[in-house]
């Protein structure tokens, strides 16, 4: 069996991945999990471990009782008393951390160990940071992955594959949040026209403008990237194309999306196929830095 840790300093995510991986108690979840919005799509979905050959089996988290409760409510043998403990004791670690430098630093530290790890969201602030974490992960020959649960949003299906035309992608989400969550709006752009564009770039919209970050593809396409408080909720795209109908999709089904997701870390940790390659990893960053108007080689 390949043990696995889940670990955050301020953590996030946990209950959808621990279910996956390890099963969950239905009882226990409605009296026990801190994060109730999760609970319609966790009861009677996991009455047994839906992976195969890997489960978590070590917990570690900024709060002791967090980790305490998830571990009661999806059968977690080890809760740690420290970081270090819960690295040292598995082969692979789901990192979910809102805490963004401290969860770059615990990439580093699980890397070094020669452990793979997957990252909630993206891996670290600068474009140049993330491209060293990369090169570790090569250099340790440990398996890499991050995103936002929205690259495996199944809505996005019916965009895949389509030539040219034009996208439009937004996220509501108001200025101060769009580094660390304007990785929820480039997943689902990811998700719906592909990680591989030619060119990305910010898009000025003036002083008082939202975020924008057009992607330009090699088959002509042109993806539009939006974010602001002035949108609908959540995420939402669109695509205009010669000879179809505009198609439109919303966010929304978080139970498939976190299914997928750990469907992917799975297969990574029991068969070592990263889902995506390094290089659309630091894309993530780039994109994200674009649409903060951070420095993105910093």
């Amino acid at each position: 069996m390949i043990k696995l840790g889940m670990v955050g300093k301020v953590i996030i995510h946990n209950y959808p991945y621990a279910a996956y991986f390890n099963g969950a108690d239905d009882e226990l979840l409605r009296t026990r999990c801190s994060k109730t919005w999760m609970l319609p799509f966790l009861e009677g979905q996991f009455p047994e471990p839906v992976a195969g050959n890997s489960r978590i089996t070590h917990v570690w988290a900024g709060v002791r009782d967090e980790a305490e409760r998830i571990a009661e409510c999806c059968r977690i043998e080890h809760v740690c008393g420290t970081l270090e403990e819960a690295i040292e004791q598995v082969q692979g670690v789901l990192i979910l951390d809102e805490d963004i430098p401290f969860r770059t630093e615990t990439v580093e530290r699980c890397l070094e160990a020669g452990k793979s790890v997957f990252v909630d969201k993206i891996l670290a602030l600068s474009v140049n940071r993330t491209r060293t974490l990369v090169a570790l992960a090569e250099e340790k020959g440990a398996k890499i992955a991050a995103w936002s649960q929205t690259l495996f949003d199944p809505e996005c299906d019916q965009f895949k594959g389509l030539p040219g035309g034009a996208g439009l992608v937004t996220y509501n989400l108001a200025r101060d949040n769009v580094l660390g969550y304007g990785i929820h709006l480039v997943c689902l752009a990811f998700a719906a026209f592909g990680h591989d564009s030619a060119s990305m770039v910010a898009v000025d919209t003036g002083a008082e403008g939202w975020p924008v970050v057009a992607l330009n593809y090699a088959d002509g396409k042109n993806v539009i990237l939006r974010a602001g408080q002035d949108l609908p909720p959540s995420g939402n795209v669109s695509y205009f194309g010669q000879g179809t109908d505009c198609l439109c999709a919303r966010l929304g089904d978080n139970g498939t999306m976190f299914r997928r997701s750990a469907a992917a870390l799975e297969d990574m940790f029991e068969n070592g196929r990263e889902p995506l390659p390094p290089q659309a990893l630091v894309r993530m960053t780039e994109a994200v830095a674009l649409l903060s108007r951070t420095t993105a080689a910093s």
